[in-house]
């Protein structure tokens, strides 16, 4: 269990927020994401096949959520997850005419014909400067086509006015096509079509990170939390903790990308721990050491993580054929516990050395220059104050005038 000083808790949690700035994409990869899955819309959009259809774009997981972080590994790149929503389709479609449609679309552009990869279960792939030696301009698009009911827009529009609830977020449910199921060259009707409600689960985060007075009251909670297209500049408690943890995952599972912890089953179990906390030190702790309670079995022994925007799909699903995931998320929980437990004891070059273990050394260097520079120039300003111990600064008293919270003890 993390427990932390609370006497220390303003530095840690000035800690904890040079970090999310550390590891959190810059406005410049933010605009360039959203300018290239943009312009692929508008491209796909203007497919004379899909006129009446109004096809629309837009963002899902982690870029969605406002929960994307830096990439880690020096061959990785950011991972982008869009959909690409028709309102209805040609009565005479299937799941293979619409996912072939729109990778013929994507093959006819000079310049995307290039950058698809190979065809994808669900969806097509852009890769994006796969040749830049820089990671952090590397990135991939993964477009899910889907189809919506008519009069989508109005009944979304509709959810989004009234307080979340499980019955109104299965009424903005879409289909989308994965050919792997049975009657993928086969059905024209969409209700037979595999669910997903990236739109719902958006909203059900969204409603579990309002608990936090950064909402802004006369806002939606989506506008608030999750503008799409803006790079939100104050972003939820429970956003940074959820950025927090895949960082830390990224960090230990950085040799094994395929069994590591799925991110979508971090964001679940830490939305569903989330209890308001205010302080990101409390926030984190409180997570971390809830999130295994919301982990269940079915009558077969089998772990259970349920989607709570759709409480019959299971995001562990894979833990039975891969028991090697479910191995390494039990073995990652309880790391995480462990190593921030260690952080929050820890001051001094330990306390550097404890972070780095956690988060990578050179997000620990980059976390302690920011935390010295600005420590010092509270003191230049005489911001920072002698307390009745006589320690000096503003975030506790592991700062004096000598050490700053990473120096010397």
């Amino acid at each position: 269990m993390i427990r932390h000083d609370t006497l220390d808790k303003e530095a840690y949690t000035k800690l904890l927020t040079a970090l999310v700035k550390e590891i959190s994409i810059t406005q410049t990869q933010f605009d360039n994401l959203v300018k290239s899955y943009e312009a692929v819309g508008k491209y796909i959009g203007e497919d004379p096949r899909l006129d009446g259809y109004s096809p629309l774009i837009f963002p899902q997981g982690s870029l969605r959520l406002g929960t994307i972080i830096q990439p880690v590994g020096k061959d990785d790149d950011l991972d982008v997850d869009l959909v690409i929503r028709l309102t209805g389709k040609s009565p005479h479609w299937t799941q293979a005419d619409l996912k072939r449609i729109i990778g013929d679309r994507l093959k006819s552009h000079g310049t995307y014909k290039g950058m698809l990869d190979d065809e994808g279960r669900r969806c097509w792939t852009l890769l994006y400067r796969q040749k830049s030696e820089s990671k952090s301009e590397r990135y991939h698009m993964d477009i899910l086509p889907s189809v919506a009911e008519a009069g989508y827009t109005r009944i979304l529009n509709e959810v989004l006015s009234k307080a979340y609830s499980l019955e109104q977020a299965k009424r903005i449910a879409i289909r989308i096509t994965d050919n792997e199921s049975w009657d993928y060259c086969i059905s024209k009707d969409i209700l037979t079509w595999h669910s997903s409600n990236p739109d719902a689960y958006a909203y059900w985060f969204a409603d579990r990170c309002r608990t936090s007075r950064v909402i802004t009251e006369g806002r939606s909670i989506m506008a608030a939390i999750m503008p799409i297209g803006k790079l939100a500049k104050e972003k939820s408690v429970l956003q940074h903790v959820v950025q927090i943890l895949k960082r830390h995952r990224d960090i230990m599972f950085r040799n094994d990308h395929d069994d590591k912890p799925i991110s979508i089953i971090i964001t679940t179990l830490a939305g569903m721990s989330y209890q308001g906390e205010e302080n990101l030190v409390d926030a984190l702790c409180n997570v971390s050491n809830s999130m295994e309670s919301f982990i269940c079995k079915n009558e077969r022994n089998e772990f259970v993580v349920k989607n709570p925007v759709n409480p019959e799909e299971n995001f562990a699903d894979k833990w039975t054929s891969h028991p090697k995931r479910q191995h390494n998320f039990f073995l990652w929980l309880d790391a995480v516990k462990k190593d921030f437990a260690n952080i929050f004891q820890s001051k001094g070059p330990l306390l550097r050395e404890n972070l780095g273990k956690a988060v990578g050394a050179d997000i620990a260097a980059a976390v302690s220059e920011t935390l010295i520079k600005s420590h010092q120039s509270n003191i230049h300003n005489g911001i920072a104050k002698v307390t009745a111990t006589g320690t000096i600064g503003t975030i506790g008293k592991s700062l004096n005038a000598s050490n700053c919270f990473f120096g010397e003890e």
